[in-house]
């Protein structure tokens, strides 16, 4: 059995991060909780603590929140010190000068399967692709991004069905097993890094709110695939007439229809792309609800003879 008395100090923002969290803090190991500072959400702009801190304040961890990691933010930092860094979805890059804080090297969950997908959107990315598998992989901090030692993966299949709220709660549960798996002998040097092939390495983007505009010369499978990695932000929209709508939910069917050309059959409302035909199953009219297409059939049929 693997023995140490080291602590970790645990860094994570969303929900994704939270199932890392719990996993740590039920082997006793968590001595302070670093997450993003509470910020305005929902149409009302009230404030709103962040999942981790959430989680943090109802187990009664230490929490510590700056708008810069700056030298006053170190100095704070530094009293829970000596202390490794783990860090799972924090939402922000950390300054060199924090990282070297670490007790040993700080590592990072990233779920891809490194060094495929390095960058800020992996899930949405895989799903983009059409990837059939993924991963979720431990590594070290090092000055490139998402370029250090792997200190374990854990691969992960990705279901048709799959959208990006199912795949990423999938891959946090996994990041959760992976750190408790690997944790404790990294704490206490038992675990051997390996180098990632660069010549192997792939990359993704910074999503943007445009890139879920949906081009209907694509073929159906990719706005398919657009559809799942977006939801829900920044979401997958067109226009019907001048008619702004969200299309939450679609399915691929052989059907040859150009590009945008709509075809109405009762209730079913398909929508023709470069390489066989959308149906589409429900969407969101802007400033409404989701609803279903026989509704939106229904309630809009305006806006499709346009």
């Amino acid at each position: 059995m693997v023995k140490n008395n080291k602590k970790i100090i645990f860094w994570g923002t969303p929900e994704f991060a939270v199932p890392s969290l719990k996993s740590l803090h039920s082997l006793g190991l968590v001595k302070l909780v670093v997450t993003q500072t509470d910020k305005p959400a929902g149409r009302n702009q009230q404030v709103s603590l962040s999942p981790v801190k959430q989680y943090a304040v109802q187990n009664k961890l230490s929490v510590l929140q700056a708008d810069k990691l700056d030298e006053k933010f170190i100095a704070e930092l530094k009293k829970y010190l000596p202390a490794t860094f783990v860090v799972v979805a924090y939402g922000r890059i950390i300054p060199e000068a924090v990282l070297d804080l670490s007790e040993l090297v700080a590592i990072n969950l990233h779920p891809s399967r490194l060094p495929e997908l390095r960058g800020p959107s992996p899930i949405q990315t895989a799903l983009l692709r059409g990837f059939k598998t993924t991963a979720v992989s431990l590594m070290q901090l090092d000055k490139k991004m998402d370029h250090g030692p792997i200190l374990g993966q854990i691969k992960a299949n990705i279901s048709p069905t799959d959208d990006f709220l199912g795949l990423s709660g999938k891959l946090s549960q996994l990041g959760a097993q992976l750190l408790a798996e690997k944790i404790k002998a990294y704490l206490a040097g038992q675990i051997e890094a390996v180098a990632q092939d660069d010549n192997g390495a792939s990359f993704c983007k910074l999503i943007n709110k445009t890139d879920g505009e949906i081009s209907w010369s694509k073929t159906a499978l990719e706005i398919y695939n657009q559809v799942r990695a977006f939801n829900p932000w920044p979401s997958t929209y067109t226009k019907f007439g001048d008619l702004n709508v969200k299309i939450l939910k679609v399915k691929v069917i052989k059907q040859n229809l150009k590009p945008k050309e709509i075809f109405i059959d009762k209730d079913k409302l398909i929508v023709g792309t470069s390489v066989d035909a959308l149906e589409i199953l429900e969407v969101q009219p802007a400033g409404k609800k989701n609803i279903t297409a026989a509704e939106f059939i229904r309630g809009y049929h305006r806006y499709l003879s346009k």
